[in-house]
């Protein structure tokens, strides 16, 4: 998976550039898989609201270096996974709430602060 290592303000919540599955040097890689599913549920994890509100405790900046991916959680994107990857973005992020034992003040921050990515 390939985001752009430069991109947005630093906004809270802001929608990145789209993930691409490939490989460049203009790009930093995250996750290597043995199969195009594990590669979409890593794209419909980091798309989701849940890991770029988390994303967004430590990028202040356009600059997305490695480490302000921090906070983000690793995940298991396989099928054996405690997060069923089939679903909606959405009902994903619901799932990852769930999973961290966000509060309904926690949650709501998210989805009113975390914009929606296409």
């Amino acid at each position: 998976m390939l985001i752009p290592e430069s991109n947005g303000s630093g906004a809270i919540g802001e929608v990145l550039s789209t993930p691409l599955i490939g490989y460049t040097q203009t790009f930093i890689g995250v996750g290597a898989f043995e199969n195009e599913s594990e590669a979409q549920a890593l794209f419909k994890y980091i798309v989701g609201k849940f890991s770029r509100a988390m994303l967004g405790v430590l990028k202040i900046t356009q600059h997305n270096p490695i480490s302000t991916w921090k906070y983000v959680p690793l995940q298991d994107f396989t099928s054996s996974s405690d997060i069923d990857w089939t679903k909606s973005v959405h009902e994903i992020d619901v799932q990852l709430y769930d999973k961290y034992g966000l509060t309904a003040e926690e949650r709501q921050f998210i989805e009113t602060h975390v914009k929606e990515m296409d």
